[in-house]
């Protein structure tokens, strides 16, 4: 999903001891006893210390809006702490969810700006100001319209995203509604943990980036293509893996349908977008703003799957990225994957013209 270099919203806070999860709700039922023990923990946690690109023991914590179900907390802080679980525990992380309820949201608000005074990281006259925006982007109240807006319109729809923030020190998560745990409008369960672990991807590919410097880290960070592709790529694949392990569990698979299926999905709709939206781009020249963008996603985690499947399924975590910092982007890539980047573009473009059959068969298998 977006990830924009910084944001300012809604928080959801999970805290877990071994197999036991905590939540903690916000709002008027939230008393003064439990947001003394937060901010205490939290100053704990966090200390003065640079945590980032380490794995640590601090769980990662999720905030949620008062009028958010318990399907939506449990499955959410699930999904979220089995992703740590596969991927490394990336921390601090923060990870705030809305509902659509606009005193709930203003309470979440709340909660977030005094937590990011307390700590330094804004001024929270000014968090609340933006927060609270109605025509702010990317902010508390931006998510809350978007769950609003679906559940008027009674379709399925919503937003997440990893917003930073290096400066804090954290992994900082803002999401709408997510309603797939709510099971509303032909959306399901599977659909919003596939979410979860591309979201927390992002995390993983950014704490290896180690500078503050937001033209570095840009750098850093690669193509949309690689970004979006490997997250996507990274949650289809290991959500699969965990489902049929039993290590993740979902009584509703009603939308996760054929891994072949969905890519044979993924291939139709990026190409299709290309060519009514922005005819002739290639993969590398795909990016966040252009008409076409969102075929970075499924074209996207096409080109993550063929590449590893020349060099192997954990080629990402084992060579590129404790490469990057070192080598940079390029040299990463070239290191994990024998050739150029430009190269590389040059020779997907030949495999997106081949017969479907012939790229189907570089997929791993999942049924």
């Amino acid at each position: 999903m977006r990830n924009p270099l910084l944001f300012f919203g809604p928080i959801l806070l999970i805290s877990c001891v071994g197999s036991t999860v905590q939540d903690q709700t916000t709002g008027s039922e939230a008393t003064a006893e439990e947001t003394r023990t937060l901010s205490e923990s939290s100053k704990n946690e966090y200390g003065s210390a640079d945590t980032w690109g380490q794995i640590i023991e601090t769980p990662p914590e999720t905030f949620f809006a008062a009028d958010l179900s318990d399907d939506v907390r449990d499955g959410l802080t699930d999904a979220l702490l089995v992703a740590t679980s596969e991927w490394g525990n990336f921390g601090p992380l923060e990870y705030w969810v809305l509902g659509t309820d606009l005193d709930a949201a203003k309470d979440l608000a709340e909660r977030f700006c005094e937590r990011r005074s307390q700590r330094g990281d804004f001024k929270k006259s000014q968090c609340l100001s933006e927060n609270l925006d109605p025509n702010g982007q990317y902010r508390f109240e931006y998510y809350r319209k978007i769950g609003a807006d679906a559940i008027a319109r009674k379709k399925a729809g919503g937003s997440m995203g990893w917003n930073g923030n290096r400066e804090w020190g954290i992994h900082f998560y803002a999401s709408s509604y997510p309603l797939g745990f709510d099971r509303l409008f032909g959306s399901s369960p599977a659909g919003e943990q596939r979410g979860v672990f591309h979201e927390y991807f992002h995390a993983v590919q950014q704490a290896h980036i180690f500078s503050r410097d937001s033209d570095e880290r840009k750098a850093l960070s690669g193509l949309a293509w690689f970004i979006e592709g490997g997250a996507d790529y990274m949650a289809q694949t290991t959500t699969r893996k965990l489902w049929a392990s039993g290590k993740l569990t979902t009584i509703d698979d009603s939308d996760s349908g054929s891994f072949e299926q969905s890519f044979k999905n993924k291939m139709k709709k990026g190409k299709k977008m290309i060519a009514e939206h922005c005819p002739g781009t290639k993969l590398h020249e795909l990016t966040y703003d252009n008409d076409c963008s969102g075929a970075a996603y499924g074209l996207g985690a096409w080109a993550v799957a063929y590449l590893l499947n020349k060099v192997g399924q954990e080629a990402l975590l084992d060579t590129f990225y404790p490469s990057l910092n070192e080598l940079g982007w390029e040299g990463a890539f070239r290191k994990t994957f024998g050739m150029s980047s430009e190269d590389f573009s040059a020779e997907f473009s030949l495999f997106l013209e081949k017969p479907l059959a012939d790229q189907l068969a570089i997929l791993p298998k999942h049924e």
